[in-house]
């Protein structure tokens, strides 16, 4: 037998590195070829096919439409007045108070004028009393001329007149002493009580504010830019936050022609029925108002409108029912209509899609056509 030569350190050494290194070699041709079998055996899923989305069609239509800006407006009665005491005395009586609804003609206040009315019963007496004597001189001139002197009786004549103007004076002060509406309306201020001290001509002769709201002015302020496209019998509608779902209806009734300098704004007035009183004098309401009118436009539904960075689209079917973006311009937009100048035939389907939004080429399918 032969005698194996045992082997050295540095043998052994080599050895078991030669070892390690096969075994790292193998493992990774392990780890590659189930990754090789993975993306040859192995499938990827399909994508899932993108939904229809479901709209409706339309065509331009050819219609009315207005375009309305939208402007601050003050509510002011159609009439009012502050009623004040003519003569001086104390105020005997007053039958209203702030609030109550009066009629045109019905007494409000009386005023107590005791020196007054002793002056009217002195010249009720001198009144009788000169035209008793010019009716007597005037029948004695009748009958004796050759006895009465002319210039008498027409001495006893003015005598008659003055008085009888000055009976009519008194009456018309009298007259003053009672305090009626001018007009029929609301009183929304009382200044005086009964027994106060009425000084005619002075802001103390104030005795109440009346109001006729039943009809309403708007007042707009106009900007340069439209002012010159105001014209009487416009319309309006007018709308409030503090009647939320109530809007009202009235016409462009007069305007001022000439701006003011300082906020280059024109005045503009429109009147407004308000027989439930729901607007009051003083509300800030929104106006809408009707500038400018086309009787004939193409028109669309503002729903199938596409406004990005200032400009504008609209959605048209194309072939294979799929979405075509289109740009257009418009005119007239009264927030359900907008009139289409250019971009769109009136034989071309418009889609509207609701509440979805679609981009160019989208498959659709078609809900029903108007």
């Amino acid at each position: 037998m032969l005698a194996t030569k045992p082997k050295s350190e540095d043998e052994k050494t080599m050895s078991v590195a030669s070892r390690q290194l096969l075994l790292c070699a193998c493992s990774l041709a392990a780890a590659f070829g189930l990754s090789a079998c993975d993306r040859s055996g192995g499938q990827t899923p399909p994508e899932a096919a993108t939904p229809f989305t479901e709209v409706r069609t339309v065509r331009l239509s050819d219609g009315p439409i207005t375009r309305s800006i939208v402007l601050p407006a003050q509510v002011i009665p159609f009439q009012e007045a502050t009623l004040y005491a003519k003569v001086s005395g104390y105020l005997k009586t007053i039958s209203v108070d702030k609030g109550d609804k009066v009629a045109a003609g019905a007494v409000l206040a009386r005023i107590e004028i005791p020196e007054l009315v002793a002056a009217r019963a002195r010249q009720q007496a001198e009144l009788k009393a000169a035209s008793s004597d010019y009716d007597r001189l005037q029948k004695a001139l009748a009958r004796t001329p050759d006895l009465v002197v002319p210039d008498t009786v027409d001495q006893a004549r003015g005598r008659f007149e003055v008085a009888r103007a000055g009976l009519a004076e008194s009456e018309t002060l009298l007259g003053y002493a009672t305090i009626a509406a001018p007009f029929t309306g609301v009183v929304t201020q009382r200044y005086v009580d009964p027994g106060a001290l009425i000084q005619a001509g002075n802001a103390s002769s104030k005795i109440v504010s009346l109001m006729d709201f039943s009809t309403v002015r708007l007042q707009v302020a106009v900007p340069e830019i439209e002012a010159a496209h105001v014209v009487v019998g416009q319309p309006v509608k007018v709308t409030t936050d503090n009647l939320a779902g109530r809007h009202f209806e009235g016409t462009v009734s007069r305007f001022a022609y000439a701006l003011d300098a300082t906020n280059r704004t024109m005045l503009a007035e429109a009147i407004l029925q308000n027989r439930d009183l729901a607007l009051r004098p003083g509300m800030l309401v929104t106006v809408s108002f009707g500038i400018e009118h086309k009787e004939h436009a193409p028109l669309m539904p503002v729903e199938a409108l596409v406004t990005e960075r200032n400009n504008t689209f609209a959605f048209i079917l194309g072939e294979g029912n799929k979405a075509v973006k289109r740009p257009i311009k418009t005119g007239f937009n009264d927030g359900q209509n907008v009139e289409v100048l250019e971009g769109l035939k009136s034989e071309e389907p418009i889609l509207l899609a609701g509440k979805a939004k679609l981009s160019d080429g989208q498959s659709v399918r078609i809900a029903s056509a108007q």
